[in-house]
């Protein structure tokens, strides 16, 4: 029937195209080796990222003597707040308040707060991905890197990548940019050709044109659609509301589920594709693992950021 296909089609999407913004087993398992493509693909330096300004001020006090009059010492102390008021910056600028300077590290846009109205149920799916991440995908993905040269593994993640272009094409479209539009074009028909069929990243390394992450939840954040309450699903991790919605969107125009012969292939083929992308990353999660305090309200929080970033860009 059409609904249990579109079911399918929603739980093996996700599982493959999804995006969620932490790498650990708790937010979803393929999802996990996005964030570390995103963040070592070339999206910015740490100084990019994060700006720092050499700001130096000079101030000069007049200080009195001890043994000025009290009213020479009253005169002395109004001087001080006329030389500090009128200090100014090396570069010209005149100097403000404390209060009144700019956070460098500060977010150019407020990123609302995610709603979590279902926190017990969440905290409880949390902790089944968790453990079900450390007793079967952690084992199986390490074995699996061990096994596979690393070259082979970087080759089938490019694949996988290049199949996935109908879904960030529709979704640059959707929010009206042409240019990325553009770039998943171009990098469609050269990763095809040249790089045989998308296993080696000729767009980027031969012409420059970097990558594209989109999908169909940014498309939505885009024209102001809310994100909803957030959500931890079996398996998938992390999600919202709109983020669900965006990835049952994607599902249909996800070829290695729209073309599959059936769902046990389609099943095969993206599970296959997450233990490839979890190879990459297992030692990363294990040491994030580590850090966390609460790793439920770290990832939740990191979630909102990341997808934000995203909706941002």
């Amino acid at each position: 029937t059409m609904i249990r296909r579109g079911l399918w089609l929603v739980l093996l999407t996700s599982i493959q195209w999804g995006v969620v913004p932490m790498v650990s087993a708790d937010i979803g398992w393929s999802n996990a080796a996005q964030v570390l493509r995103d963040v070592g693909g070339g999206r910015g330096t740490l100084d990019e990222l994060f700006p720092t300004t050499d700001v130096a001020i000079t101030l000069e006090k007049k200080i009195p003597s001890a043994s000025v009059p009290t009213q020479s010492l009253q005169t002395g102390l109004e001087e001080i707040g006329e030389t500090a008021d009128s200090t100014s910056f090396r570069s010209g600028h005149r100097t403000e308040a404390y209060e009144d300077l700019e956070d460098p590290f500060a977010p150019k846009e407020e990123i609302p707060e995610l709603e979590d109205p279902f926190e017990d149920y969440n905290r409880f799916m949390f902790s089944f991905n968790d453990g079900l991440y450390e007793h079967v995908m952690d084992p199986v993905a390490r074995g699996y890197r061990d096994f596979m040269h690393v070259e082979i593994r970087i080759a089938i993640r490019n694949a996988f990548s290049n199949v996935m272009s109908p879904i960030k094409f529709a979704s640059s479209l959707l929010q009206g940019d042409l240019e990325k539009s553009g770039r998943v074009l171009g990098r469609l028909v050269i990763n095809s050709t040249l790089g045989l069929g998308g296993l080696f990243d000729v767009a980027d390394k031969g012409f420059g044109i970097k990558s594209v992450n989109e999908d169909f939840d940014q498309a939505l954040g885009s024209h102001g659609i809310p994100t909803g309450p957030y959500v931890v699903l079996p398996l998938l991790g992390p999600s919202t509301l709109r983020n669900m919605v965006g990835r049952f969107a994607d599902s249909f125009l996800d070829p290695t589920v729209v073309f599959s012969p059936g769902f046990t292939e389609s099943a095969v083929i993206s599970v296959g594709d997450t233990i490839n992308d979890t190879s990459f990353i297992v030692d990363d999660i294990k040491q994030l693992d580590k850090d966390a305090l609460d790793k439920y309200e770290s990832i939740r929080d990191f979630y909102r950021q990341y997808r934000f970033k995203l909706v941002d860009e």
